[in-house]
């Protein structure tokens, strides 16, 4: 379930990094909501690790977006913003299935 609320929210989320909203405030946003999804299936380390782990990536993710939409390099933005969706959406399923049996 948290996979799929995490590839939800970034599509979602992708549209407001282009309005305007700061990287960090994105970020919180996504980590809140899967950590909401998490709550009850992990326990409390690893529900914080989760949930932070969660917003350094996408606030990383979300800073390298807006870092490279300006400055002319295109290709650079595309394979961000593609890689660096596959790798989230990628990671979170490796963890929710494989390390701790939560399911989609």
């Amino acid at each position: 379930m948290a996979t799929l609320v995490t590839a939800l929210t970034l599509t979602a989320l992708l549209k407001l990094c282009t309005l305007g909203y700061k990287p960090l405030e994105l970020a919180l946003l996504l980590a809140a909501l899967t950590g909401a999804v998490l709550w009850g299936a992990l326990s409390g380390p690893q529900w914080l690790l989760n949930v932070g782990g969660m917003y350094a990536a996408s606030a990383a993710w979300f800073w390298g977006l807006q870092a490279t939409e300006g400055i002319g390099r295109a290709a650079l933005h595309w394979l961000l913003l593609v890689g660096g969706f596959v790798l989230l959406i990628g990671t979170r399923l490796y963890l929710d299935l494989i390390v701790y049996g939560v399911g989609l």
